[in-house]
């Protein structure tokens, strides 16, 4: 069954309970969500994705069922996270091609970019004909200078990756939103300051930049081109807990409210443990597609 097929085979099964259940999630999430759900902008679903580490062992027994899987919850972007499901970067382009998915962008460990193996990482993103490539940490001391030294890094590895046709991006947790002790620096900011906004985008984690105690709207006023991806992953933040999207605390609507164009952004789910990853694929998805996004200007 092609993947077109398969999607509106699903959305027929989910205009009974499924999609009452979704709905449902979406109104009862957080106060103003209920209004929101009524009036503003929908999120492109064309810019909707799924991180692949959500999934990971299934990727790993079954990457053309898991991808299949994908798509049939109705998400048009995956993101790679280390590996292809022990497939080539060939064989993973075709089964992707094959679920009318298309590939927005991978993570990556630090080393990836140095040396010899930046260019078979630079070359299999290409060949998955992806828009971004980048890494899910940087490995770099804690400090205000370490991050001065990752940000040059960060520049090269950005410089080489335009010349690829690729734009290079950084994945964020909590701790790049530490302040470093002896000179009182948001290490985040120093980033921000000291990278090529044309070599260096950012993919802000909205569970993870709330688990540090930042405030994403702020960061997302002042700096929204610099996170042309984001990843939307829910629970409560202050209890280092996850849940699929709709069932904890994150307000999305207000942060991404935020945006001035929805269309600009990439917004991949994710949650890092894999309880049922069918349910956290199927569930987040309809969350986010039942949400209406107001304009805060």
């Amino acid at each position: 069954m092609a993947g077109s097929e398969r999607k509106s085979s699903r959305r027929r099964f989910l205009q009974g309970a499924g999609a009452a259940t979704a709905v449902g999630l979406s109104a009862l999430a957080l106060p103003g969500t209920a209004a929101a759900a009524t009036r503003g902008r929908p999120v492109p679903p064309g810019k909707i994705g799924f991180q692949l580490y959500s999934v990971r062992d299934m990727l790993r027994r079954d990457p053309e069922g898991t991808l299949a899987m994908i798509a049939d919850a109705g998400y048009a972007e995956v993101e790679p996270a280390y590996d292809y499901g022990n497939r080539t970067p060939e064989q993973f382009r075709k089964i992707v091609d094959d679920n009318g998915l298309k590939v927005i962008g991978s993570h990556h460990n630090p080393y990836d970019f140095r040396g010899d193996l930046a260019q078979v990482t630079l070359e299999r993103a290409v060949t998955l004909g992806q828009k971004y490539v980048g890494v899910s940490y940087m490995d770099g001391q804690q400090t205000a200078d370490g991050y001065r030294r990752m940000a040059e890094e960060m520049n090269q590895w950005g410089e080489t990756a335009r010349s690829y046709g690729l734009r290079w991006y950084a994945h964020l947790h909590d701790n790049e939103f530490a302040t470093d002790q002896n000179t009182g620096e948001v290490l985040f900011d120093i980033w921000l300051a000291e990278t090529d906004p044309r070599l260096v985008t950012f993919e802000m984690d909205l569970y993870w930049i709330l688990r540090a105690g930042a405030d994403p709207i702020a960061y997302v006023d002042r700096h929204q081109d610099r996170f042309p991806l984001f990843h939307l992953k829910d629970g409560t933040p202050t209890e280092g807990i996850e849940t699929d999207l709709g069932e904890g605390t994150v307000d999305f609507v207000s942060i991404l409210s935020h945006l001035r164009d929805l269309g600009s952004h990439d917004f991949v789910i994710e949650r890092d443990q894999q309880p049922d990853p069918v349910r956290t694929a199927n569930v987040s998805y309809d969350y986010l597609r039942s949400l209406r996004i107001p304009r805060a200007y």
